[in-house]
């Protein structure tokens, strides 16, 4: 028997008074400068956002067809807003943007790529012209967040004999697990006339950027991801221990 879709849920999340500490991961991840703690007693500023239960293409159209500033997919298990509340808190409501958040069984499923840029070009801020370089840039970022960062599955499994068996057992077991599954990508795009960026976020282990290569002769096993996002971002820049690619266009 189909089921009734749960309806999107308003909720609303501080932007402007969070803890010191929460302002400088928010700027270190997303490359806000100016973005400062208020401390004089004034009214706290917010932000408009929904929660999805459950999300799918046609759902978080409709959710981004609403124009929140956050997109939250609370997935299975149901997380409260009141739960959320530490987390979303230190989004900076920088207009005008969009704040993406999906669990990963959802997020791999999904052409996340392709939504973010259709919204991109719906809000005005992406052309015909620039957005195959920037829904491809963004497929490598999501795909290495979803895989390497969430997943923990390292390139070099594909180097094993029958490497690409293994390969899909390992995305298997992994998107099997119910914890791993829940755990977070974030995609957080802000832009002005001039500008794009658009920050990937994960909630895997981290990796050391300065072991990306800035070019590679094509036999590098690992790394090639990055070499390809340089040449078609006019910037790209990794933070928060590796948990984070940030990549500007210029536009």
């Amino acid at each position: 028997m189909d089921t009734i879709p749960s309806p999107l849920r308003p909720f609303c999340v501080m932007r402007d008074r969070i803890p010191a500490d929460m302002t400088a991961r928010v700027a270190a991840r997303f490359d806000v400068s100016g973005f400062d703690a208020v401390d004089d007693g004034s009214a706290a500023a917010w932000a408009e956002a929904l929660l999805v239960e459950r999300a799918d293409r046609d759902r978080l159209r409709e959710a981004f067809h609403r124009n929140p500033f956050l997109t939250v997919e609370l997935g299975e298990g149901g997380d409260e807003p009141a739960a959320l509340m530490e987390d979303w808190s230190g989004a900076p409501a920088v207009e005008p943007g969009f704040y993406l958040s999906l669990t990963t069984g959802t997020a791999y499923g999904l052409q996340c790529a392709v939504l973010v840029c259709d919204e991109l070009t719906r809000r005005g801020a992406l052309t015909a012209e620039h957005r195959p370089n920037v829904e491809m840039c963004l497929h490598e970022a999501i795909a290495n967040a979803i895989v390497h960062g969430n997943l923990g599955i390292s390139s070099a499994a594909k180097n094993q004999p029958d490497g690409y068996r293994v390969f899909g057992q390992m995305l298997r077991d992994r998107l099997g697990d119910p914890d791993i599954k829940r755990r977070r990508i974030d995609i957080f795009c802000r832009w002005n006339a001039s500008t794009i960026a658009v920050a990937v976020v994960d909630q895997g282990s981290g990796f050391d950027s300065a072991t990306t290569a800035s070019a590679t002769d094509g036999k590098a096993r690992s790394g090639r991801g990055f070499v390809f996002m340089r040449a078609l971002a006019s910037r790209v820049a990794v933070t928060d221990g590796g948990r984070c690619t940030v990549l500007h266009f210029d536009v």
